[in-house]
């Protein structure tokens, strides 16, 4: 039951004055709606939802980037009420059609489509008659989704391409509420976040381990634990203007590469660097790439603190869909189904002798606000690995062998297409699939 709720219920039981009665129940649902906030920049509509219009117009992938940019991603839709709420902010705001946090996959024919906060396929669609439309063409797989607001025609979703008649519109990116906190400048999701170079008093912002979780408790607060990627981007927007390139995070190794969280909070989310090969007791983050890898505790590290902020409005931390859709016999996934982030691609009879040659192509994934990121690590091949984001269109290619290499796509679909004719007395390859 809601705080307000719980404080209607406590008067309405008492007899009092019927006066007295209005003016306390005016004033608990005053109290109540004042610990209610939303970062700077967002405005907090219909008391539960923190958005934000932008005034760039851009294809799907370059404003699911600008809400990222501010620790958030586009707007999440789940209900009718959800969906009129949004209509209205966006008429508002003068937006006339705006990206949303939803993004469809075409397989054989067949569109699902997911919600980009990780809470996997959508439950509420309202749908513009004969979409989503159903693709059959392998390349093109993939489809933002838009909504128009009153000012064109009422909030009914339609899709776009992911790479041909891609459209220009406006985003409505959506930040998780927060409680007020006036001493807290970078507050999100009920947690105040406070960065080591901005702790008054510290005389250093490289420090240990040990020292710095020290210099956190001090503060009320821990070393900061990091339980979904939407809370991986929102600490990487804090650092985007700083030269800051590592930040020592909160865990400690119990045995080699496992790992707990120094709050206490369960370890229900990793955002591990696939090259790493180093075995430390603490775990490092690189703001520029969100990713993280072991360090040893006794090195010098920038930090970041992390204190609650009363009781969470919104749980956030929640990661999905988890698996990858295969339908051949052989693990690779070689012309399969669509290769969802988290996930691993390898080449045709990779690791076995001799290769065999085949043509295959993989189509790779993540949800719509973010990148697809592809990270080999083991590539040792004599034909060309192609990858392409619009059909036809090389972004880049790889050929022999690499002890790693990566990909990071402009948007979150890219496509893998590979001949191994020349490959039979070679190992293959192993491609690791993240979100970026």
């Amino acid at each position: 039951m809601s705080r307000i709720k719980l404080c209607l219920k406590s008067l309405i039981t008492q007899k009092m004055p019927s006066l007295l009665t209005f003016l306390l129940i005016g004033s608990c649902i005053a109290s109540s709606l004042a610990e209610v906030t939303c970062p700077d920049g967002f405005t907090l509509v219909d008391g539960r939802k923190c958005l934000f219009a932008t005034s760039s117009i851009g294809w799907h992938e370059y404003i699911a980037k600008e809400c990222k940019s501010m620790g958030a991603r586009l707007v999440s839709i789940k209900s009718e009420e959800d969906n009129d709420v949004v209509g209205v902010f966006a008429f508002n705001s003068g937006c006339y059609s705006y990206w949303i946090g939803v993004y469809c996959f075409s397989d054989n024919g067949n569109t699902t489509c997911y919600n980009d906060d990780y809470s996997g396929p959508i439950t509420f669609s309202y749908w513009a008659p004969i979409y989503p439309k159903n693709s059959t063409d392998r390349r093109d797989f993939g489809q933002g989704v838009y909504a128009d607001s009153y000012w064109n025609g009422g909030e009914y979703w339609r899709t776009s391409s992911s790479y041909k008649n891609q459209l220009l519109k406006q985003g409505i990116c959506e930040a998780p509420t927060t409680i007020a906190d006036p001493s807290c400048k970078y507050n999100y999701n009920g947690y105040c976040y406070i960065p080591s170079h901005e702790i008054p008093g510290v005389t250093t912002n490289s420090t240990t381990y040990p020292k710095a979780q020290a210099i956190c408790r001090s503060l009320n607060a821990n070393m900061v634990s990091i339980h979904s990627k939407l809370e991986n981007d929102y600490i990487q927007s804090i650092y985007q203007d700083i030269r800051v390139y590592q930040i020592t995070l909160g865990a400690q190794a119990f045995q080699p590469h496992v790992f707990n969280w120094v709050d206490g909070s369960s370890f229900d989310y990793s955002h591990r660097d696939p090259f790493d090969n180093f075995t430390g007791n603490c775990l490092e983050m690189n703001p520029w790439d969100g990713l993280w890898t072991e360090i040893n505790c006794q090195v010098f590290n920038y930090f970041l603190c992390q204190r609650k902020i009363g009781d969470k409005l919104e749980n956030l931390r929640l990661e999905g869909p988890k698996t990858s859709h295969i339908d051949l016999s052989d693990s690779s996934g070689c012309n399969g189904t669509i290769v969802l982030a988290p996930g691993t691609v390898t080449s045709f009879g990779y690791g076995t002798s001799p290769l065999p040659d085949t043509y295959c192509l993989w189509r790779v994934a993540t949800l719509g606000s973010d990148r697809v990121a592809v990270y080999f690590t083991e590539m040792e091949i004599g034909d060309t690995l192609y990858i392409e984001v619009y059909h036809g269109k090389w972004d880049i290619t790889f050929n022999g062998t690499y002890s790693y290499g990566t990909y990071i796509a402009p948007g979150n679909t890219a496509i893998l297409s590979h001949d191994s004719d020349k490959d039979t007395k070679l190992k293959g390859f192993k491609g690791v699939i993240m979100a970026y």
